[in-house]
């Protein structure tokens, strides 16, 4: 194998006090906790305390689990990968760190945003496995330094991933989803970019590709289908976070979004393993939070 294949990735928040129990993967997963909460990380007979930013790599077939944080809601963003160890000899193999602290909002961590965007908004693999192939790379190397010299206090802060939207059009969509329980408007979200709202409609139409209005109903609708599938909340409670007072028009809507009505949505791709996940207004990403994007599916003999 000559490039790292993504089999699937997400960003997820999952709720305090939550524990992954001991499992073994049959692909190497990497996963990024942007800052500490005191999750701890358990593998083989090791343990550590994730206090800061940091990167956790468990290498495929090795036992491991997680205790999420007691007191806070924790984010991290994850890959299953599979490739060659001799590739990245430092991340892959055996004797490899299972723990790389991280900068935060460095380089790395752009990286993978970039990575779980262009997957999510792309859905070409190809793209992806290179992206991944980059970011191994750059991990390796970190790996290697933390192994040798541990030298990554002294590593040049990265800068942050800046979007690829205008301070306006960020200002706006993140208004959006401040305020998706309530009746907003084009007309109200102009006022708070002070703007006009025909400038910043011609903004959006250039730079997002639809029209403001048609974004705050694809949000409403990702926060609804998010909540049918992590929650048992009734379709009225939903309608009303959604911010739909009237039950028929956000069924209506939806059935119009996903093909199906809210209930046979919900039947359908509930996740019952999927309760610890917790919606956070303040995380600002082009893909959905909390939702898995899957590329490469392993084949039951693999």
């Amino acid at each position: 194998m000559t490039m790292p294949v993504l089999h699937f990735c997400g960003d997820f928040v999952v709720r305090r006090n939550w524990k992954l129990e001991m499992r073994v993967l049959q692909e190497h997963e990497l996963v990024y906790f942007p800052i500490g909460t005191g999750t701890v990380y358990e593998v083989r007979d090791r343990s550590y305390t994730i206090d800061g930013p940091a990167w956790v790599i468990t290498r495929a077939g090795t036992p491991h689990q997680y205790k999420f944080s007691e007191s806070s809601a924790t984010r991290h963003q994850f890959l299953h990968f599979s490739a060659d160890g001799a590739l990245f000899p430092h991340l892959l193999l055996e004797s490899g760190a299972d723990l790389i602290p991280a900068k935060e909002s460095g380089f790395h961590a752009a990286m993978i945003s970039h990575l779980l965007e262009i997957t999510y908004l792309e859905k070409n693999s190809r793209r992806s496995d290179s992206l991944l192939a980059s970011l191994l790379n750059e991990l390796d190397h970190l790996a290697a330094l933390a192994q040798s010299a541990s030298r990554l206090g002294n590593l040049p802060q990265g800068s942050k991933s800046d979007t690829s939207f205008s301070l306006i059009v960020s200002k706006a969509i993140k208004y959006i989803k401040s305020h998706l329980a309530e009746p907003i408007t084009a007309q109200e979200i102009a006022r708070h970019c002070q703007i006009s709202h025909e400038h910043l409609s011609r903004l959006f139409v250039r730079e997002v590709g639809i029209p403001i209005r048609q974004m705050i109903i694809q949000l409403r609708m990702e926060r609804a289908a998010h909540t049918l599938r992590h929650s048992t909340l009734s379709i009225n409670e939903i309608a009303a976070q959604c911010g739909y007072s009237e039950n028929h028009y956000f069924s209506r809507t939806f059935a119009a979004n996903f093909g199906l009505s809210a209930s046979a949505y919900r039947g359908k791709y509930a996740n019952p393993d999927g309760q610890h996940f917790v919606h956070d207004v303040t995380i600002e990403e082009r893909y959905p939070i909390n939702t898995y994007f899957q590329l490469n599916p392993l084949s039951p003999s693999s």
